[in-house]
């Protein structure tokens, strides 16, 4: 059962209950104040009357007898609500006939000389569904003796209609009030237990499938309120913990991937050093005779031809070779304050010699907020060398190069460089790996795979981190986020 609905019970039926006492008690108190009001009236009107008649005899003409009744008793006096019985000495009623019914005596009862004699004579009588009061005094003449008596019955319908009136009038009020004080208690429930209660049942429930960043408006009503506060404050605590846990869970992440990076390093160490042992002086004399045939060839296109494609693949591998030793015995970095404007335009015009000239023309935009940066000149420029090589790749209809750098409003102590191109773009489901060494999208023979790794290198060097945005609609967007003093990051890293 709802508070609302239980409030609602317990407080109408208090009220309703103190409104049935306080009525019983108002029906009585009017009850007994009427019946005083009836019994005085009775009882003066029996005293006039018989005084009055002490002066006349029972014997006496009838006639003046009823013009004394008519002068005694009120005209405007409802004759169902009064009745007058008049005796004579014997107990016998006396038969009058007189206008205004004053002389009515439906209520037919024997009476004796005893009864007149003792005088008032008081009790209330039942005939059929009426009720009476009934007040008798002695009727004696000038010499005391008694004569008779005279009875007045005064109806009891008029206070019992009376009181039935304000009972309905009770019951009326009672039910309108509790009508009233239900839709009162209704509002007020709903507005101030309900809604709360319904908001902060939706916030559980909301929390519960993840939403950690909900919070609860107050709702006015103390009680509530610190049940909300609470609230908020365990939502507060739990997203803190889960932030805490994802960070916990992201530097464990990075963890793993350096010691994989320097795993990878090391192998890739060994096996371009064995490779340059075992590889590359072999290659050197099958180059060197290559090109000492092609000088003795002569006139045979064919032959020539032959020894050029040697030739060239020779030094394809040459060069294969000496990128992996130059990735695995990188030189130290040596970090100043370098003109991101001069780096950019360089990788962009080395990119350009080493295309073909038939290559359709990219052109580079540059909106650099942040002009200078403290880097190593020579890896930040080999990091835009190989972006852009894969970019010049990928435009093999010409477009648009940009490059962007601001300050991160978040992180002060941060510079975002935004690259982008107009090429084909990344597959999704190639996103996670082009990182990874060794990995290319490129046809067989075409690339090593080791590009976009030594960007990401390059990039962990400068103790920053790049990121694929998958939301662009054309081309590729890299994001990077580099400290503007890594010195200081190395230090603050090394000191913690």
């Amino acid at each position: 059962m709802k508070i609302s609905t239980r409030l609602f019970l317990y407080i109408s039926s208090l009220i309703i209950l103190s409104s049935i006492g306080l009525g019983c008690i108002s029906v009585r108190d009017e009850r007994v104040h009427l019946m005083d009001e009836a019994k005085m009236t009775a009882r003066t009107l029996a005293r006039t009357l018989a005084t009055t008649f002490k002066y006349y005899h029972i014997t006496d003409q009838y006639q003046r007898l009823g013009e004394l009744i008519h002068a005694v008793v009120p005209v405007d006096r409802d004759v169902n609500n009064l009745l007058i019985n008049i005796y004579d000495r014997q107990g016998q009623m006396v038969d009058l006939s007189f206008e205004h019914g004053v002389n009515r005596h439906a209520i037919q009862r024997e009476r004796t000389p005893v009864d007149f004699s003792r005088g008032g004579n008081e009790q209330i009588i039942t005939e059929g569904s009426h009720e009476y009061f009934s007040v008798i005094s002695p009727i004696k003449n000038s010499r005391g003796e008694l004569q008779g008596g005279v009875e007045i019955l005064l109806s009891l319908d008029s206070i019992n209609n009376t009181l039935a009136g304000l009972v309905r009038k009770f019951i009326i009020f009672i039910v309108l009030t509790a009508l009233l004080l239900g839709l009162v208690l209704y509002l007020v429930c709903h507005w101030n237990i309900t809604l709360p209660i319904g908001r902060l049942k939706e916030a559980a429930k909301n929390l519960g499938h993840g939403d950690l960043g909900l919070r609860i408006e107050k709702s006015g009503v103390t009680e509530l309120d610190e049940l909300i506060e609470e609230f908020n404050r365990m939502a507060h605590n739990i997203e803190r913990q889960n932030r805490r846990k994802e960070q916990l869970f992201q530097e464990k992440i990075n963890l793993e991937r350096g010691l994989r990076h320097r795993d990878k390093l090391a192998s890739i160490g060994q096996l371009a050093s064995g490779l340059a042992h075992e590889i590359g002086t072999p290659l050197n004399v099958i180059s060197g005779r290559a090109e000492y045939l092609l000088k003795k060839s002569g006139d045979s296109e064919a032959r020539a031809e032959n020894l050029e494609v040697i030739i060239r693949q020779a030094e394809r591998i040459t060069r294969i070779i000496q990128q992996m030793l130059a990735f695995s015995r990188k030189p130290t970095a040596e970090f100043k304050q370098v003109e991101l404007e001069k780096i950019i335009t360089e990788a962009f015009s080395l990119c350009q010699l080493k295309q073909r000239k038939d290559h359709p023309a990219v052109e580079l935009e540059l909106e650099l907020a942040i002009q200078t940066l403290m880097a190593d000149a020579d890896g930040l420029r080999q990091l835009f060398v190989n972006l852009m090589l894969n970019s010049f790749h990928s435009m093999k209809n010409g477009g648009t190069i940009k490059v962007s750098s601001r300050r991160e409003q978040a992180k002060p102590g941060e510079v975002v460089l935004t690259y982008e191109d107009w090429g084909e773009g990344i597959p999704g489901e190639l996103a996670e790996r082009i990182f990874d060494p060794f990995f290319t999208t490129k046809e067989v023979g075409e690339g090593t795979g080791l590009g976009l790794y030594m960007v990401a290198s390059i990039i962990q060097e400068h103790q920053g981190r790049i990121t694929l945005d998958r939301e662009v609609s054309r081309g590729a967007r890299f994001i990077i986020h580099l400290p503007a003093n890594p010195h200081r990051a190395t230090t603050a890293g090394a000191e913690a």
